[in-house]
């Protein structure tokens, strides 16, 4: 039988047992996305085995788009509602971090978001010394940081920031747009960022932000670097 979750969801990720030994991560993750469908899907998973090339070793994890569709994943299996897995009943348990750091939730994100790069140099004035357009954005509670995904002279590139390496964080708006002020904590240089999104990304903002032995993986995300 499915056996039920001893603790809450706490990240995108749940563990999953009792896996097939033919079973590819491809085939796992396409069968979690059309369980969760109506209300999200499958981002990545991996199946362990003990060297790559080889059978399963009965379990694997998969990381969905947010800890809710994670939730409802969990619930369909403790329920018995999902359907078997190559003739498998799968189990799952809570996983205690994400397979791929990314938002745990979609409040946390942002597809297309504009970067400056430059210093505060008055109380409403912002001196940009560079800028970048299509940035995707996501904010890590439990990494402690955000991850900034931009393009620059044909490269992809990830810039993380550190809650601590952030002295100040304010909403703010610039050029009629919502944004966030990030007033970094550099020595050498002094540098301020400025994140800007559209109000339909609906990115909830504060004042202040208080694969080694596996045998296949599969990410829905082929942008990813």
């Amino acid at each position: 039988m499915a056996t039920a979750l001893s603790a809450p969801v706490s990240t995108a990720t749940v563990r999953v047992f009792n896996i097939p030994p033919s079973a590819v991560a491809k085939e796992l993750l396409a069968f979690f996305n059309s369980a969760v469908v109506a209300a999200g899907e499958a981002y990545a998973c991996e199946i362990a085995a003990a060297r790559r090339g080889w059978l399963s070793r009965g379990n694997g994890s998969v990381q969905f788009d947010s800890t809710a569709t994670a939730t409802l994943a969990a619930e369909l299996v403790s329920s018995g509602r999902l359907p078997r897995f190559l003739g498998s009943l799968l189990s799952v348990s809570p996983a205690p971090s994400d397979l791929l750091p990314r938002a745990p939730d979609l409040s946390l994100r942002v597809a297309d978001a504009r970067l400056l790069v430059g210093n505060r140099v008055a109380e409403r004035e912002f001196e940009a010394a560079d800028s970048w357009d299509s940035v995707r954005v996501e904010v890590i509670p439990g990494k402690r940081r955000i991850d900034l995904y931009l393009n620059h002279d044909s490269k992809m590139y990830k810039l993380e920031v550190f809650f601590e390496d952030i002295r100040n964080c304010y909403q703010c708006s610039f050029d009629g747009a919502g944004a966030i002020l990030l007033q970094m904590r550099i020595v050498k240089v002094k540098c301020d960022l400025i994140v800007l999104f559209e109000e339909k990304d609906g990115v909830q903002t504060n004042s202040r932000f208080d694969m080694h032995g596996v045998r296949k993986g599969w990410c829905a995300d082929k942008q990813l670097v």
